[in-house]
């Protein structure tokens, strides 16, 4: 791979809300134009003070390709929801291992 990368950008909104999918949405994410890449994804959207405010979640991309406009979920939502999500790993992991055992 190409190791660690940084990409910049600007903030353009906070508190959209995104369509990912016809039945998913997600609320209330910080909209920028960050260069997102599944190498990318996932990493901190930091800003001038070095302060994590969002992690790179998703891109908006009609042709499959980015065109410069990303989404973050705002870093107070990650520090509400994860500790459910850190509690609830356990149950996911066997849940996935019985899907794959049971086929």
């Amino acid at each position: 791979g190409l190791g660690q990368t940084l990409t910049t950008g600007t903030i353009s909104s906070l508190g959209r809300d995104v369509r990912i999918s016809p039945d998913v949405v997600i609320h209330n994410v910080i909209q920028a134009d960050v260069a997102i890449n599944p190498g990318n994804s996932g990493g901190p959207l930091i800003n001038s003070d070095g302060e994590v405010i969002g992690i790179n979640t998703a891109i908006f991309s009609p042709t499959g390709s980015s065109v410069g406009i990303s989404f973050a979920i705002p870093a107070d939502t990650v520090k509400r929801i994860l500790p459910g999500m850190v509690s609830m790993w356990p149950k996911l992991v066997s849940w996935a291992l019985a899907v794959i055992l049971v086929g």
